[in-house]
C-alpha cells in the first residue's frame, strides 16, 4: 500500500512542482531498489520503473508553450523516448534469442509491415501540414494585400470553424493583439509553422516588405503542397516494400522449399549438385539464419531506433535558424558534402538568399545591412559561413563583386554586383537570378527523379530476378536430371 502512496504522491508532484519531482525522482528509485534488495522483496523492484514512467507523464502532463518548456520537461521526453527504445531492443533481441533465427523472421515481417503502414500514415500527415501552413500563409498574406487589420481579419477568417486551421490563426490572432511582431505572433501561436517561412517573414519584417515577403512564402508553400499531392506512378517507398518482401520470401524459400529439392536431387540423381545461384542464396540464408543473423537484428533495431525516428522527426520539427539543433547541424553537414545533395542545398539557399537581397536593396537598405538581414534565414549552416565571410569582407572595404566570389558564393552573384559590367542594374539582376535559380532547381529535380527511377528500377529486376531463379532453377535441374534417366 505503501508504494502506491508513493506513486501517487510522485505522480501529483510531477504535475506541480516538475523540477523537484526530477531531483528527487531517481533517488526514490534506487532508495527503493534497495530497500526491495534488503529486505528481500524482490517483487517490489517493479514498482521503480512504473515510478520512474508515471513521474516523467506527470511532468509532462500540463500543457506549456514549446518556447516555454524547461529543463524538466526536455529531460522527460529523451527519458521516455530512450526508455521505449531500450524497451523495444530488449524486445526485439528477445524475441531472436527465444524463437530463434528462422522463426523469428515471420515476427520481424509483422514489425516491418507495421512499421510501413505507419511510415504511410505519417507521410499523409507531412502533407496534410504543407497544406495547412499554405493556408495559414495565404490567409495571412490575403488579409494583408486587402489592408485590413490583422488581428480582425485573423479572427473573421477563423469565425464559425472550430477545425485545426481556425485554431492557428486565433492564436496568432491572440499573440497580435498583445503587440507582438508577426513572426513572433506565428511562434507563438503556430509553433509547427515551417521554419523558413518564420526566417523569412522575420527578415521581412526588418526592412518593411512584408506583403512581398509573404506573397513569395506563400507561392512556394502552394508549389511544396501541390508538389505533395501529385499522383506519381512510382512511390518512394515502393522499392522498400518490394525489396522487404522478396527478403522474407527468399528466406522463407530457402527455409522450406529448396531443402526438399535437395533431399529429391540427391535421392534421384545420386548427389547432383544445386545450380550455382540457389547456392549462393544458401550460403546466405545460411549465414543469415545461423552465422550473422544478430547482426541484422542489430542493424533492424538500429533502423527501427535510431534512423527512422531521427528522419520521421526532423521532417515533424520546425528548424531553428538563428540556434540550430543538433541533428540538424549534423544534417547540414552531410546535405553539404555529399556529391549531389551538395548541389541541391547550394541553390536552394541561393534562391532564399538572392530574393532576401532583391527585397532588402529594393527597400533602401545598404548592402551591408542586405547580407546581415541574410544571415537569419533558414540556409545551411555552411552557406551562413559564407554570407557571414562575406559581409565580413564588405564591410573591411573590399569590394563586393571581389567579395563574393572570395566567399565563393558563385559567379553570377558576382556579377550582379559588379559596378563594371552592370552599374545600376543590381535589382533587374537579382530578379533574373531568382527565376533562374528557382526553375534551376525544379528542372535538376526532376531530371533526378527521371534517371534516379529507372535506374532502381533495374537493379530491383536483376535482384527480384536472381532470386527467382535460384528458387525455381531446382526444379528445372530434377526435370532435367529425371529426363536423361527415361529410356527410349
Amino acid at each position: 500500500m505503501v508504494l502506491y502512496f508513493l506513486i501517487l504522491f510522485f505522480a501529483i508532484l510531477g504535475y506541480k512542482k516538475p523540477h523537484i519531482a526530477m531531483i528527487t525522482m531517481p533517488v526514490a528509485c534506487l532508495l527503493l531498489i534497495y530497500a526491495a534488495v534488503y529486505l528481500d522483496l524482490f517483487e517490489a523492484i517493479a514498482f521503480a520503473p512504473i515510478l520512474f514512467i508515471v513521474t516523467l507523464i506527470a511532468v509532462l502532463i500540463p500543457r506549456r508553450e514549446p518556447d516555454f518548456e524547461q529543463w524538466p520537461q526536455k529531460l522527460a521526453k529523451w527519458l521516455l523516448r530512450s526508455f521505449a527504445a531500450i524497451l523495444f531492443l530488449v524486445t526485439v533481441v528477445g524475441a531472436y534469442s527465444v524463437m530463434g533465427a528462422v522463426a523469428f523472421f515471420p515476427f520481424a515481417f509483422f514489425i516491418v509491415v507495421l512499421i510501413i503502414l505507419i511510415g504511410l500514415l505519417i507521410s499523409y500527415g507531412l502533407t496534410s501540414r504543407h497544406v495547412l501552413a499554405a493556408y495559414v500563409i495565404s490567409t495571412i498574406g490575403s488579409s494583408m494585400r486587402q489592408n485590413l487589420p490583422l488581428p480582425m481579419a485573423l479572427e473573421s477568417a477563423a469565425s464559425g470553424w472550430t477545425d485545426k486551421r481556425s485554431q492557428i490563426l486565433r492564436a496568432i490572432k491572440k499573440w497580435l493583439v498583445q503587440g507582438y511582431s508577426l513572426s513572433e505572433s506565428i511562434k507563438r501561436g503556430y509553433p509547427k509553422c515551417p521554419g523558413y517561412a518564420v526566417a523569412m517573414i522575420a527578415a521581412a519584417e526588418r526592412i518593411d516588405q512584408l506583403p512581398l515577403a509573404i506573397e513569395s512564402i506563400e507561392a512556394d508553400m502552394l508549389a511544396k503542397a501541390d508538389e505533395r499531392r501529385k499522383l506519381r506512378p512510382v512511390h518512394p517507398i515502393y522499392p522498400v516494400v518490394v525489396i522487404t518482401f522478396m527478403f522474407f520470401i527468399a528466406m522463407a524459400a530457402m527455409w522450406k522449399v529448396v531443402p526438399t529439392f535437395i533431399s529429391v536431387l540427391v535421392e534421384m540423381t545420386e548427389g547432383a549438385a544445386l545450380p550455382v545461384a540457389t547456392q549462393l542464396l544458401m550460403r546466405f540464408a545460411n549465414y543469415i539464419a545461423y552465422g550473422g543473423g544478430w547482426l541484422i537484428v542489430l542493424v533492424f533495431a538500429f533502423l527501427i531506433l535510431v534512423v527512422i525516428p531521427a528522419s520521421i522527426w526532423i521532417k515533424i520539427r520546425p528548424r531553428r535558424p538563428q540556434k540550430p539543433y543538433l541533428l540538424s547541424r549534423i544534417g547540414d553537414f552531410v546535405k553539404w558534402h555529399l556529391p549531389v545533395l551538395h548541389w541541391f542545398e547550394r541553390n536552394y539557399s541561393m534562391v532564399q538568399t538572392v530574393e532576401l537581397l532583391r527585397l532588402s536593396l529594393n527597400a533602401g537598405s545598404t548592402v551591408n545591412d542586405a547580407i546581415a538581414n541574410t544571415l537569419s534565414l533558414d540556409v545551411n549552416n555552411y552557406f551562413r559561413k559564407r554570407l557571414k565571410m562575406w559581409l565580413a569582407k564588405v564591410e573591411a572595404g573590399e569590394n563586393i563583386a571581389d567579395a563574393v566570389k572570395e566567399s565563393r558564393l558563385g559567379r553570377t552573384l558576382a556579377w550582379a554586383f559588379d559596378d563594371k559590367i552592370n552599374y545600376g542594374n543590381t535589382l533587374v539582376i537579382l530578379d533574373y537570378l531568382e527565376s533562374f535559380y528557382r526553375s534551376n532547381y525544379s528542372y535538376r529535380v526532376q531530371l533526378a527523379r527521371v534517371i534516379m527511377w529507372p535506374c532502381i528500377i533495374l537493379i530491383m529486376g536483376v535482384m527480384v530476378g536472381f532470386v527467382v531463379y535460384a528458387i525455381f532453377s531446382p526444379s528445372i535441374a530434377i526435370i532435367h536430371n529425371l529426363a536423361e534417366t527415361v529410356n527410349p
